[in-house]
């Protein structure tokens, strides 16, 4: 008999904030290049995308750790946007890292569920727009496959002990199949 495990809600990281900072700043410093050549048009450009790029940053570290963006239970996965997959749903789970040479562990978790399960989009946000979170869903269907893909540069558990990304994988990897065998 498999013994229930308490939910783990995750948030996101601060990762993506170690980035936007120092890009913001690159940004900025262009812009003003082009400034002094005469090139309005490059300086506005780079005005408006380092600010974005230093008000996302900024955001993001603010930000850290105080708000969830899924939970993992026994019965399946919950996103902060109301967006529930049960296991008993799902087809099968992959990861793939689509980043394996940049700096930091970017993770990307394709959920197959059954072609008939009504499974809602997720709806774009301000939130999403300063990438204050990239943590929800995309449903798409590929051929006769429906599919459920969600990418973060780090999700950690709010509270209680740190996990690395495997002890992640591995605890969603479990409850999926203790349900698939059931």
């Amino acid at each position: 008999m498999n013994v229930a495990r308490p939910p783990i809600t995750y948030t996101e990281g601060k990762r993506f904030a170690w980035a936007c900072i120092p890009v913001s700043a690159i940004v900025l410093a262009l812009s003003v290049a082009a400034f002094r050549e005469g090139k309005t048009g490059f300086f506005i450009a780079g005005l408006l995308l380092g600010g974005w790029a230093a008000v996302m940053g900024v955001l993001q570290f603010a930000m850290n750790r105080r708000h969830a963006t899924m939970t993992v239970s026994d019965e399946g996965v919950r996103f902060a946007d109301g967006l529930s997959v049960a296991f008993s749903d799902m087809e099968k789970i992959t990861t793939i890292n689509p980043f394996p040479h940049v700096f930091g562990s970017f993770l990307n978790i394709v959920i197959y569920v059954n072609p008939d399960v009504a499974v809602k989009q997720a709806g774009r946000s301000l939130r999403r727009a300063f990438c204050l979170t990239t943590v929800g869903g995309n449903i798409s269907m590929v051929g006769k496959h429906k599919m459920f893909s969600f990418m973060t540069p780090g999700i950690r558990p709010i509270s209680g002990a740190k996990m690395d990304q495997d002890a992640i994988l591995e605890d969603l990897f479990a409850r999926f199949d203790a349900v698939q065998n059931r």
